[in-house]
């Protein structure tokens, strides 16, 4: 529903962000909804005057510590 340009001004800044991240900290990082690879860190869009993609942060904050415990669990057995 966005403009075009707004699109494309959101694609550059996502791909300005993940150089920096592997430049910076030698971090691999992807969009969250597009992360298909473990070893890769998860970028997910927020933002502080609307709150959108705060419930998406929350969400895979939650999914990831869910999945740590569940291996920390299996491993103890």
């Amino acid at each position: 529903m966005q403009k075009k340009h707004v699109h494309s001004e959101f694609e550059d800044r996502v791909e300005k962000t993940k150089l920096a991240f592997a430049e910076r900290v030698g971090l691999n990082t992807e969009l969250y909804y597009q992360n298909e690879d473990p070893d890769f860190a998860c970028l997910v869009p927020t933002s502080a005057i609307t709150g959108e993609g705060l419930p998406d942060l929350v969400s895979l904050l939650a999914k990831k510590c869910q999945e740590e415990k569940a291996e920390e669990l299996r491993e103890k057995d």
